[in-house]
């Protein structure tokens, strides 16, 4: 969609084709984004997948010429308002097919929204909830109340009320997955996936936030709880109650022990605790020392 179609008037300073809103890192081409300080916009003006930028006048004469420009007082209103337009006029949709493979068992109270795909010989508990624009891999059980599909906490605040803006995303799980009771997988804000991959184990009231990428082989025990945007390797153990900040890393074979609170990424085979979480073996040595 050209940007001419939704913008009009002196904001509108170069048109551009745009097919999705996303961050300034956005790995998707032809996306829109919106920059507010210097923080960002080196990300928007070097990354090729973004095609027009939405920004104050001061920011706007620094654009890279070869990518649209909307300058206007409010960007991040812009940018939402962008972003509804496009869900709404359905120019940003994950897919539309809906499918359940004949062989899946889906328990009578659960609910199954729209553009579900269900493939062969999933579970679906009592009173699990299946939003719109979520997938659900082969030999996959989804416990009792399980929502797939929440939507999740964005900080949406405009000139002091807080706008509603669509969640464009879904939820992608992978196969021989285990998604235990009451646990919730958020779908994303942006036209994309929250992804569990291929033999993952998410256990009770266990919540994952939207945008999430979550790897294979991984477990993620009760109650834990990962912020948005965060992305957890292959062969992860998370332990119980722990908690993981938004736009975090944690590689492959990573382990994070019970309670513990992250606030950094966390390196491929590290395993780390405590509240911040840190190294295990220095955390362990410092609570020796502290009980002398």
């Amino acid at each position: 969609m050209l940007l001419s179609e939704f913008f009009q008037g002196n904001d509108l300073v170069r048109d551009a084709d745009v097919r999705l809103t996303h961050y300034t890192y956005s790995p998707f081409e032809g996306t829109a984004c919106f920059v507010l300080d210097d923080l960002y916009f080196e990300s928007a003006n070097t990354n090729k997948n973004v095609t027009a930028v939405i920004t104050t006048r001061d920011y706007g004469q620094k654009v890279n010429i070869s990518k649209g420009l909307i300058i206007c007082s409010n960007p991040k209103k812009a940018f939402y308002e962008l972003h509804n337009y496009l869900f709404s006029k359905a120019y940003m949709r994950l897919h539309q097919e809906h499918s359940i493979d004949s062989s899946a068992i889906i328990a009578p109270t659960a609910i199954i929204g729209k553009h579900v795909i269900i493939h062969s010989n999933v579970q679906i508990d009592h009173y699990a909830i299946i939003e719109d624009y979520s997938v659900i891999g082969e030999n996959t059980y989804i416990g009792p109340n399980v929502v797939i599909g929440a939507k999740g906490l964005r900080n949406t605040m405009i000139d002091g009320s807080f706008m509603q803006v669509f969640d464009a995303g879904g939820v992608s799980i992978g196969k021989n997955c285990e998604i235990l009771a009451n646990a919730i997988i958020q779908k994303s804000f942006n036209c994309e996936y929250t992804r569990v991959g291929d033999n993952t184990k998410i256990s009770v009231k266990a919540s994952i936030g939207h945008g999430s990428k979550v790897g294979s082989n991984t477990m993620i025990s009760g109650n834990a709880q990962i912020a948005g945007n965060v992305e957890i390797g292959d062969h992860v153990w998370i332990g119980p109650s722990v908690v993981i900040a938004e736009k975090l890393k944690i590689g492959d074979h990573a382990e994070i022990k019970l309670g513990s609170v992250v606030i950094k990424h966390v390196k491929a085979r590290e395993a780390v605790s405590g509240n911040f979480a840190m190294n295990h073996q220095k955390h362990l040595t410092n609570f020796v020392k502290s009980q002398r």
